[in-house]
């Protein structure tokens, strides 16, 4: 494996093969109720501090009668796994890939609290827009913000 770009390829992909068993033999969609929770509750308050007069109660999020329930895919785990391994397999010093990971799961976690409390904001004003802010513009601004991360470390690394 000379070329940089297959080794990078290559380790990315048994990365994700790697996250991939290992959640499916682990059955960790059954063990975040903790992140769950703290998602919920994160987000519930943030969205209070915006005026909202939504509650929560462990995962759930209720809101003029309408309840959300973060689960396990609320979290962005598998996402984040995405971002580990490409962090993980590019090739840069291991101190700036503990630091590309450790920020880069830290500031889209709290990204993805944002995106949970203005879907609660959704629900409050424009209930029939949830669908589509939740399935549409926040999944995509998601994945473009990923992107945007690993770029920018990226570009940090190689500087």
């Amino acid at each position: 494996m000379r070329s940089p770009l297959v080794r990078f390829a290559l380790t990315f992909f048994l990365s994700l093969l790697a996250f991939s068993v290992l959640s499916v033999v682990t059955n960790l969609q059954n063990h975040l109720h903790l992140v769950e929770n703290a998602f919920a509750e994160s987000a519930t308050w943030m969205a209070k501090v915006s005026g909202s007069a939504a509650t929560v109660a462990d995962n759930l999020i209720t809101v003029k009668g309408l309840s959300l329930n973060i689960n396990h895919e609320c979290t962005g785990v598998f996402v984040l796994f995405v971002l580990a391994s490409f962090v993980g397999a590019y090739p840069a010093r291991l101190r700036a890939k503990v630091v590309g990971i450790v920020v880069g799961v830290s500031l889209l976690s709290l990204i993805n609290i944002i995106r949970i409390a203005t879907l609660v904001r959704v629900v409050e004003f424009y209930p029939g827009l949830f669908t589509y802010f939740h399935e549409y513009v926040w999944q995509g601004a998601f994945l473009m913000l990923v992107t945007l991360y690993a770029v920018t470390w990226v570009e940090w690394v190689r500087r």
